[in-house]
């Protein structure tokens, strides 16, 4: 990628309801007109639709299925959550590298990448992280509150997120406890969160996102067709890649806010409304025991609570559950 390919698709994206001459971004950038071009000629080979004509200039009509930090950053920047926001083309893991990048760092900051090779889910399952396809991200925030806490952080989470998919679903989204997004009874969207944490307290909380965005169903093979599914199958509709992720990134900030300042019982109706849990047979696994069961509550602290197969009520924190 040209060194300007930043700056120039910034440019593109806040002039895109009129032409800007190759002029203008050369004076603008210091760099000259053929350096323009070879940009603008880059950015149409990666699939972005610019318009050029003579003597009016280009115009970015539509974007590919890629993310371009000249346009993340600012689009993000609108928010207060994060100190700074990093997009790459492609990854082993966002997860990973946001560990990584935690090392001498104390900022809040987002990593966004088109790609992860060796994306995992809980319990460290594989995720597909196809390019173009998704939205799969880390963020890094730094709550000043006590361990337990962290439980509710998820249940939080899990109404930003799935409220933004809602947001471009005709169809309902549910919540599959504690941290799992569905549509029609097939998963869309899975986080995972982890911490790092002293004896003085937690330092920091990763919390890895994968949305599948823009998955047709031939991208799911085998088992993955019966379990997976995307927005755009459930809303037969090409999904903004954009227009999502900003309204993702308000909603996260809204909920963290929310988790911040008021108790799990603020949002407990709303949650329990939302989820998809009730009044069903079901499979728990916590710590590696398995049993049969069925959801009855979830309390003000967030705890799931379960009457298994032989009648005995269990408060689950975490766990693995098979609808």
């Amino acid at each position: 990628m040209s060194k300007y390919s930043k700056e120039v698709i910034h440019m593109l994206y806040q002039y895109h309801y009129e032409y800007i001459s190759g002029q203008f971004i050369a004076e603008q950038l210091s760099i000259s007109r053929t350096a323009v071009k070879k940009v603008i000629d880059q950015l149409k080979s990666e699939g972005c639709q610019i318009e050029s004509i003579n003597h009016k200039g280009h115009r970015l009509m539509q974007l590919p299925d890629k993310w371009y930090s000249g346009i993340v950053i600012p689009s993000i920047n609108t928010q207060q959550l994060f100190k700074h926001i990093e997009v790459f083309e492609n990854v082993d893991s966002t997860q990973l590298l946001a560990k990584q990048k935690l090392v001498g760092n104390t900022d809040t900051f987002l990593i966004l990448s088109d790609e992860q090779t060796k994306g995992k889910g809980r319990f460290n399952r594989p995720w597909l992280s196809t390019r173009g396809k998704g939205l799969w991200m880390s963020i890094v925030l730094r709550p000043n509150v006590p361990f337990d806490m962290i439980t509710k952080f998820n249940l939080f989470m899990a109404l930003g997120i799935r409220d933004a998919i809602q947001s471009f679903s005709n169809a309902s989204v549910s919540v599959k406890w504690p941290n799992d997004i569905y549509i029609n009874n097939k998963k869309v969207c899975g986080f995972l969160t982890e911490m790092v944490a002293n004896s003085d307290g937690i330092e920091a909380v990763i919390c890895g996102i994968g949305i599948n965005m823009n998955q047709t169903q031939t991208d799911f093979d085998g088992e993955l067709s019966q379990k997976a599914t995307s927005m755009r199958i459930q809303g037969n509709k090409k999904i903004n890649r954009y227009e999502f992720l900003q309204l993702l990134i308000q909603q996260i900030e809204y909920r963290y806010a929310q988790f911040l300042k008021e108790p799990f019982a603020t949002i407990r109706q709303e949650y329990i409304e939302v989820s998809n849990i009730w009044n069903k047979q079901l499979k728990f696994t916590e710590n590696g025991d398995q049993f049969l069961g069925e959801a009855v509550d979830i309390d003000d602290n967030g705890y799931l609570i379960v009457d298994d197969e032989h009648n005995q009520q269990h408060q689950l924190m975490s766990a693995d559950i098979e609808l």
